[in-house]
C-alpha cells in the first residue's frame, strides 16, 4: 500500500475483536515505525513505549479510569487485544512538548498499522486518568520519572476493516 492510501484508508476502530491477537512481528514492525517520528529537540531518552496485551492489565486500568472519571466501568480501549502506551519523560525541553511527541510516534504507529491491515485507535482521555494511578503505571513498569500520555490500541475489527477513501480537504484552510 503506498504513503496516502494508508493515510486515507486509516480510521479509529472502536469495536475490536479481542480474541483476535496480532502477531508479534506486526507489533514489532508498528512499534519500530513509531520510533521513526520527529522527536521535538531529538531527545529520544524522554519517551517509552509499553506494549501492554496483558487483558487483566487493561481491566484494571479500566476500573480504575472509570473510577477517576467517577462514570460506569467500560472498556476504554474498546476491546483491542494489544495497547502501545507512550509515557514521557518528567524533564522535557519546553512545556507541553511531549504531548507533540507521542502525537507522532502514534500517528507513525497508526498509518503502520493500517499499512499492514491491522486495525486502530488514537487513545487520550482514559490514558489521563492512568498517569495519576502511581501503583497501576509501576505495576506496567513505566520507568519512574515517566508518566502516560497518550496510547494506541490496535487490533481487528468485528466489523472489518476500513474501506478506502478519497483524500479530501475536511478542516479550515488559509491559503495565502
Amino acid at each position: 500500500m503506498q504513503t496516502l492510501e494508508a493515510i486515507a484508508k486509516r480510521k479509529s476502530t472502536r469495536d475490536f475483536d479481542p480474541d483476535k491477537m496480532v502477531a508479534d512481528d506486526l507489533v514489532d514492525m508498528i512499534v519500530k515505525a513509531g520510533c521513526q517520528a520527529p522527536i521535538g529537540g531529538n531527545d529520544r531518552k524522554s519517551l517509552h513505549l509499553t506494549v501492554c496485551r496483558n487483558r487483566e492489565i487493561l481491566d484494571e486500568i479500566n476500573e480504575s479510569t472509570a473510577a477517576a472519571m467517577k462514570m460506569e466501568k467500560r472498556d476504554f480501549f474498546y476491546g483491542a487485544p494489544v495497547v502501545i502506551f507512550v509515557s514521557a519523560s518528567e524533564k522535557q525541553m519546553a512545556p507541553g512538548i511531549e504531548y507533540a511527541n507521542a502525537a507522532c510516534v502514534i500517528e507513525n504507529m497508526l498509518i503502520a498499522a493500517t499499512d499492514a491491515g491491522v486495525d486502530n485507535i488514537y487513545l487520550w482521555g482514559g490514558v489521563q486518568a492512568l498517569a495519576k494511578n502511581a501503583a497501576l503505571c509501576a505495576k506496567m513498569e513505566i520507568p519512574e520519572g515517566f508518566h502516560p500520555v497518550s496510547a494506541a490500541a490496535i487490533g481487528y475489527s468485528k466489523g472489518g476493516s476500513a474501506q478506502p477513501r478519497e483524500l479530501s480537504v475536511s478542516l479550515a484552510v488559509n491559503d495565502i
